[in-house]
């Protein structure tokens, strides 16, 4: 094959060459790549991350206003109206997925002709068009690194974010981390001493169970040349068998 196909073709050698690698042993970390291309390309890269999520969000919410008295009802169908109309749900779900695979991520919130560096004045904000963008630690890298400082205000706590050079006030942003922030624990694929990835205690077994795929297909592909032999020597066996019957009937 050329190499030119498999560079333009759906054929990746990229998790090959990462878990064939002699640089993941037990005990070594994530780092931001590895865990992408985990999520990607390993079989159960996906299912480590999406499945608790589906599971949480399987049912819809249930929603509640007290002291609404016999409007309750047109106000829960405003909000659903609005929900829907967001994306909320779809939104919350892919902030949940990039925090389980890198370890952290960020939601921010984007205004019209408002700086996201300004704070949100909620009463007029019915008036603006809202959108919302699920930010990756490599679109906030520098951003969310935490303060490790155990005398500081903000001790491993996240004041706003930075996205391209750009500040974002924090009534404007939410950080999601998986699992909380352990004292001087960098994780190498969030940027910053945050939560951890999924695939952080899973990387050596995850890298152990390409190989023992790849030993499942080596020996299906023995086991299917052993039995297409075994077949032709028996189809020799009753040629000849065959053969040896038509001789000596021919003699007599």
């Amino acid at each position: 094959m050329n190499e030119d196909d498999i560079a333009i073709g759906s054929c990746s050698p990229e998790l090959i060459t990462l878990l064939d690698s002699d640089d993941i042993q037990p005990g070594m970390s994530a780092g931001y790549q590895t865990c992408k291309t985990i999520y990607l390309f390993h079989p159960l890269g996906g299912k480590m991350v999406d499945r608790p999520i589906k599971m949480a969000m399987n049912e819809s919410r249930t929603v509640h206003i007290s002291q609404a008295y016999g409007i309750e009802q047109r106000l829960r169908d405003a909000f659903e109206r609005e929900w829907k109309a967001l994306g909320a749900d779809k939104h919350i779900a892919n902030a949940a997925r990039i925090s389980r695979i890198y370890g952290v991520s960020a939601i921010a919130m984007l205004v019209d002709n408002q700086e996201p560096s300004s704070a949100v004045d909620y009463r007029t904000l019915y008036k603006h068009n809202v959108t919302f963008n699920i930010l990756d630690p490599l679109n906030t890298a520098g951003s969310i690194v935490l303060n490790q400082d155990p005398n500081a205000q903000d001790f491993q706590k996240v004041d706003g974010i930075r996205v391209a050079g750009k500040p974002y006030h924090k009534s404007r942003c939410v950080v999601q981390q998986n699992e909380d922030p352990i004292y001087l624990a960098y994780n190498s694929a969030a940027f910053g001493f945050t939560g951890r990835s999924v695939y952080q205690r899973a990387l050596f077994p995850l890298k152990s169970f390409i190989q023992t795929m790849r030993t499942d297909d080596m020996v299906a592909v023995k086991g299917g040349f052993a039995d297409n032999q075994n077949c032709r020597g028996r189809r020799c066996s009753k040629q000849g068998y065959a053969g040896s019957w038509r001789h000596q009937t021919n003699d007599a």
